[in-house]
């Protein structure tokens, strides 16, 4: 897998200034009460990647998923150049 120089993974974290103008960013949390910034309810369908507030629609990224830099998984079974190997 080639990634490039200017790739998120070869960057070290961003500092703290970026953070800040960044701004605010909203994310759900596994562990605690989490309040819908669009409508204030606390009902939430949760997938994978995301959460969805159950009656404005909202979307908030999992606080877990986004701390985790997004690696892609290949599986290749019984290709040609596995074979010739």
């Amino acid at each position: 897998m080639y990634l490039s120089p200017r790739s998120s993974v070869n960057q070290p974290d961003a500092a703290p200034a970026d953070a800040i103008q960044r701004g605010y960013q909203p994310m759900y949390h596994l562990d605690i009460v989490n309040r819908c910034p669009g409508c204030g309810k606390s009902h939430w369908h949760i997938g994978r990647f995301s959460a969805e507030c159950a009656h404005c629609e909202t979307a908030l990224p999992l606080a877990i998923v986004a701390s985790q830099p997004m690696q892609p998984r290949f599986t290749e079974h019984f290709s040609k150049t596995a074979m010739a190997a």
